[in-house]
């Protein structure tokens, strides 16, 4: 037990910033903690919490409270299941800490043991908030006793066990049977076509059900759910839990515990039968030499501005966690846009907003213009193409010192690939929504100036915040990823900030005499304002931070 929490503590060390990058700037990272504990996990929590009430409360006159929770505790590990099975991957058998742990005496179901651990803190820190929300929400709603918070406890600690063991059976059985997953650029590419064919498969299946939320909830008060049946046979341990809370049986709670106990002893059993084959044989993948003499014979003399910027194409589009992560994202948006117009069904609650639109409603514009610029950022923020340029980098941080080009040109650079990208992505779904709505060429086209200057501001501000403290030490390209905490403060800022300015914005319009066009245009200079800042922050902040970084 001593080796495997010792073995626990240098795997999440490994994942987690190190001493070294945490004492860079340790007031940015608390002053960044609090601002992401406030601007993301609070507001998240809250908004499940407020859900889940509403939802047992609706349910309760019923006789079917727990149906809700059930149901959004088994989306919880479905979810989970979907984006785990690259994580857990690339910590079984692509992890840079492999070569180091094989030659120790250490048994197989020791290693795995303590690689599944670490990811499961890791990896489920966000999710046992939303959890604990969910669960809370639910007590509350239904009425049940203060005890039942121990239950909720033990449920938030453990329910993402079960959807976990399932992906490390799979990666267990897959890379045991199988040679041609041994290169993690294979791994990565199937795990991100299947976790986008999911989501998109979802929406497929909601779009062809009809389902409105009116039929939902009429479908989640009756006693014999289909869908809740068929999940409570893929995650059997949700019914026992929720009946534990509801109940009061101590049996219903034992029960829960002996089915993660049983599919982890499984798990254990696997491995320690089928890791060590599996593992043998696993590389990185690379070029041929072939391909190395094709590449070299194909080289031209090109400006060190074109090369950078050809360089930084490559490097999201040919690796394929960066990729999935901070490319193909940004394809996920319309199918979620698409999934909230399918789910109005009869009630058609976007009718009286295109109609808004269409009368030219000041309210409505401006609640458009607000969501275009929300939109804009937010997407930005989340694809994490800016706040991970530098991380980006890692052992190579001292390219960026020793190439012919200064550190303002190289950030110029590697924000014009994150406004390409992220800005290309977002002019689409803003024209495709200015034709659905008749808007007209001259306000789709400021709706289009407005866009991309929102990605602007969003792009420099997240190359500036993975400047301050940026995660260089990683072994894998999605380390690089999990463990940059800029990622996530970044995303916090883009929150607050976007909440400060859409709110300000329609209290202004509320509450004054000021028309929705003058507050638009302070709008539009505001952004305006906010690129030239975040610009300056890169040219004179970014550039020193990068200049004073040593690795």
């Amino acid at each position: 037990m001593k080796m495997y929490l010792r073995l626990v503590s240098a795997l999440i060390q490994g994942v987690e910033p190190s001493d070294k990058e945490k004492k860079r700037n340790k007031i940015f990272y608390i002053v960044m903690t609090i601002i992401a504990g406030f601007g993301i996990m609070l507001p998240m929590t809250f908004f499940v919490g407020v859900i889940l009430y509403s939802l047992t409360s609706s349910l309760k006159d019923f006789g079917t409270m727990q149906n809700g929770v059930e149901l959004f505790l088994h989306l919880i590990s479905a979810f989970s299941f979907v984006f785990g099975l690259n994580v857990i991957f690339s910590v079984f058998y692509f992890a840079g800490d492999i070569e180091n742990l094989l030659p120790l005496p250490l048994r197989p179901y020791q290693i795995i043991g303590a690689k599944f651990t670490a990811a499961l803190i890791s990896e489920s820190v966000m999710e046992f908030l939303v959890i604990i929300a969910a669960l809370a929400g639910y007590m509350i709603g239904g009425g049940l006793p203060v005890y039942s918070w121990l239950i909720a406890v033990i449920g938030m600690l453990t329910l993402p066990i079960l959807p976990l063991v399932y992906c490390g059976i799979i990666c267990l059985v897959v890379m045991y049977f199988t040679r041609f997953v041994k290169n993690k650029d294979t791994v990565n590419k199937i795990t991100g076509i299947f976790t986008f064919a999911v989501i998109i498969g979802i929406v497929f299946l909601i779009s062809k059900s009809g389902f409105d939320t009116n039929e939902l909830i009429k479908a989640m008060s009756a006693p014999d759910n289909a869908v809740l049946a068929v999940m409570n046979c893929i995650f059997p341990h949700i019914q026992f839990l929720i009946n534990s809370m509801e109940l009061s049986s101590i049996w219903q709670i034992l029960i829960y515990l002996l089915i993660n106990a049983a599919a982890i002893a499984v798990f254990m059993l696997l491995a320690q039968v089928l890791y060590f084959p599996g593992v043998i044989g696993v590389g990185q993948g690379g070029a041929s030499h072939r391909e190395g003499k094709n590449v070299i014979s194909k080289m031209r003399k090109h400006s060190p501005s074109l090369t950078y910027l050809k360089k930084e194409f490559s490097v999201l589009f040919r690796t394929p966690a960066y990729f999935t992560n901070c490319v193909m994202i940004n394809l996920i948006w319309p199918a979620f846009l698409y999934l909230i117009v399918v789910m109005q069904g009869k009630t058609n609650f976007l009718e009286s907003f295109i109609y808004g639109i269409h009368s030219g409603n000041e309210e409505t514009v401006l609640l458009f213009m607000l969501g275009i610029t929300a939109a804009s950022v937010l997407v930005t923020a989340v694809n994490c193409i800016a706040s991970s340029a530098i991380t980006r980098e890692g052992k190579h941080f001292a390219f960026i010192k020793y190439i012919p080009l200064s550190y303002i040109t190289q950030i110029n650079i590697k924000a014009l690939v994150s406004i390409i990208i992220s800005g290309t992505g977002m002019l689409i779904y803003v024209i495709a929504a200015c034709i659905w709505l008749n808007t007209g060429i001259k306000f789709t086209i400021f709706c289009c100036l407005l866009s991309i200057f929102s990605v602007s501001f969003a792009t420099y501000f997240g190359i500036y915040m993975d400047s301050v403290n940026p995660k260089l030490i990683w072994d894998d390209e999605l380390n690089a990823l999990r463990g940059n905490y800029n990622i996530f403060f970044n995303m916090a800022m883009a929150i607050v900030i976007e909440a400060v300015i859409c709110a300000g914005s329609y209290l202004l319009f509320r509450f004054t005499d000021i028309g929705s066009i003058t507050i638009i245009l302070i709008l539009f200079v505001l952004i305006l304002i906010m690129n030239a800042v975040s610009y300056l922050l890169c040219n004179y902040l970014a550039t020193k931070n990068i200049e004073d970084l040593s690795f």
